[in-house]
């Protein structure tokens, strides 16, 4: 069997960012990456009683996370233990996942 010779890699590295924070009373959440695409139909979710095993279910707020929604007034009173998370699918088209995950603090 012949082996392979003169490997090449290219790496790049993405970070992707999600933010949480009180404003007028309310739970405002923040999200950016410095990626040149978004993730595969990523969104914003807002769950009450903890992480869900399907990350798109169970939400009591979601939007799409497009750089245009961000920041996003999410209109629920802020406090702790509100379960936050960007959910992108898996490729290709796979189930959605967790990508980043954040639990208030009051």
């Amino acid at each position: 069997m012949e082996k392979a010779t003169k490997h090449q890699t290219a790496e790049k590295t993405y970070t992707w960012k999600l933010t949480t924070f009180e404003k007028r009373g309310t739970l405002w959440i923040e999200w950016s990456t410095n990626a040149p695409f978004r993730a595969q139909k990523d969104k914003i979710e807002v769950y009450e009683k903890g992480w869900p095993s399907n990350p798109d279910s169970n939400a009591k707020k979601w939007t799409w996370a497009d750089a245009k929604n961000s920041p996003w007034d999410t209109g629920l009173l802020y406090g702790a233990d509100w379960y936050c998370a960007r959910i992108a699918q898996s490729a290709p088209d796979g189930p959605y996942v967790y990508v980043e995950q954040i639990i208030t603090k009051g």
